[in-house]
């Protein structure tokens, strides 16, 4: 039931999703760092590429030397030279 009425007021507020709690936020910072939060799960892990489960579909960062640096339920921080993001599956909205 709160789950429900959290949506509704998020929509009624037209609030975006990562405020609602819903969808995930990546914040980049130049090349080297990445901050995820609201991910589901990681998929793959390594120093080339790390693949997170998200509720809008995967999200895949490549590069070189790629680590995970935080490493929390909710949320994790990528550090290492970032060279590309690409998203597959989810509904593309």
């Amino acid at each position: 039931m709160f789950k429900k009425f959290k949506k509704s007021v998020g929509d009624v507020l037209d609030f975006p999703p990562d405020v609602v709690g819903e969808g995930p936020k990546i914040t980049i910072i130049g090349r080297q760092q990445v901050l995820v939060e609201n991910y589901i799960s990681i998929v793959t892990f390594s120093e080339a590429e790390i693949r997170l489960e998200t509720t809008e579909g995967d999200v895949c960062f490549g590069g070189k030397g790629l680590e995970l640096k935080v490493l929390l339920s909710t949320e994790l921080r990528i550090e290492g030279e970032l060279l590309s993001i690409s998203f597959e599956g989810g509904e593309g909205k």
